[in-house]
């Protein structure tokens, strides 16, 4: 029995964890709504990663922000970060309206079921700002408002960079032990990965699986198609730009892309993204902060959504879509995604508000609704990978911007 043991000990995680999604699935198909008996083992999985998520974002952000040279540093990287999040948003936006137009989900598809949702108004830049600033961090804290707490971390961050020199050293070295706690953390959560993404998935698809391949097929197989374009785009830019191999790339980034297909929950994810960061050499003075901020404002599954949705119900109701209609779905989808950190309720809601501002009917929220569940596996999927590609695009680009400066100094 030892010995058994052993040998799956032995075994790499992302291969047990891969092995656990597929045995979800068969178990989902096979058992149907009665897969619902494994969901307490999916919650308690998710609610370890979420309860680790928060503090593991305060406690690596201000350790990475910590090993800078200085404040422009931060500055730097930011901006590259968000050049890079508002690029890969606007091709998901296109790349969502190109597959829809070809596959043609909203052909034949009967506009019937409502949607009894708060439609809400579209957030001004001002506003979308504004919301990032807490007036009472504890209870941004309490609430688990991770774009707040992330914005109150980097500034933290960058004051603990102005101190003097000693007590500067000896928070850093403090904020880096922190560091490594949490990450033991996650390593002995993760432990229980397979199991609990057996359980999500089996739930899941057994809970949705008939509404996946009925009707809305031609839907889900439209968005994952646009998943897969993105997730070649995220490896061709990082081979361009770094030079890793696509094969390498989606090896190391492996375990991030089956924990957030399972999870549905990128903030969630967090821990195992900056784990798989490591792996694909972005330094921790990067990942700690553009992974967490690529969980608040880079939403690429959303943008490919939103955009599916759109030609699928001007298809429907056999609506004219022209280029100046096209453009301005394009720059509604940007404002909406980089700023629904401010917008309660998610996905749906951003939708009902695109919809609404085009003139839209709003049923169509209420079809789609009812398959989103499984289409949030793939689009929290591609929004991690998205931060990771960008994170280590950027972490290159800094360390070869370090090399430069140690050779000039020698």
């Amino acid at each position: 029995m030892g010995g058994l043991w052993k040998k799956y000990q032995a075994i790499p995680l992302v291969y047990k964890m891969v092995t656990g999604m597929l045995l979800g699935i068969l178990v989902g198909v096979q058992m149907g709504p009665e897969s619902i008996y494994f969901q307490p083992l999916g919650k308690f999985f998710l609610t370890l990663l979420k309860a680790v998520a928060l503090p593991l974002v305060i406690v690596n952000l201000i350790a990475g922000i910590s090993a800078l040279d200085n404040p422009q540093s931060f500055g730097r990287i930011g901006g590259r970060i968000i050049l890079y999040y508002i690029f890969t948003s606007a091709v998901a936006l296109c790349v969502g309206i190109l597959v829809a137009s070809f596959t043609k989900p909203g052909v034949g598809l009967p506009l019937e079921g409502s949607y009894k949702g708060v439609v809400g108004q579209l957030p001004t830049i001002s506003s979308t700002l504004l919301a990032l600033v807490p007036s009472n961090i504890f209870k941004a804290l309490a609430a688990g408002r991770f774009d707040q707490v992330v914005m109150m971390s980097a500034f933290l961050g960058v004051c603990l960079l102005l101190l003097p020199e000693e007590p500067r050293r000896r928070l850093s070295q403090f904020f880096q032990d922190l560091s490594e706690l949490m990450s033991k953390i996650v390593e002995v959560i993760m432990i229980i990965a397979p199991y609990g993404i057996f359980a999500l998935i089996a739930v899941s698809v057994g809970k949705y699986g008939n509404k996946i391949f009925g009707t809305l097929a031609r839907y889900v197989g439209s968005v994952y198609l646009e998943i897969l374009i993105m997730c070649c785009l995220y490896a061709t830019m990082v081979f361009i730009f770094t030079g890793i191999g696509p094969q390498e790339f989606f090896k190391k980034a492996s375990k991030i892309m089956v924990t957030a297909f399972s999870t549905c929950s990128s903030t969630s994810s967090i821990p195992i993204n900056m784990e798989c960061a490591d792996k694909l050499g972005a330094p921790k003075k990067v990942f700690s902060f553009t992974i967490p901020l690529g969980a608040q404002i880079n939403k690429d599954g959303t943008c490919v959504c939103l955009t599916t949705v759109f030609i699928l119900t001007a298809q429907a109701i056999g609506a004219p879509v022209d280029l100046a209609l096209l453009l301005k779905v394009i720059v509604l989808g940007l404002i909406l995604t980089t700023g629904s950190g401010a917008i309660p309720s998610g996905m749906l809601v951003i939708l009902a508000i695109l919809l609404e501002s085009l003139g839209f009917p709003l049923e169509i929220v209420g079809i789609v609704a009812g398959v989103h569940a499984f289409n949030d596996m793939g689009m929290t999927m591609i929004n991690c990978l998205g931060d990771l590609s960008g994170t280590v695009i950027v972490g290159n680009a800094e360390k070869k911007r370090m090399e430069r400066l140690n050779e000039s100094d020698i």
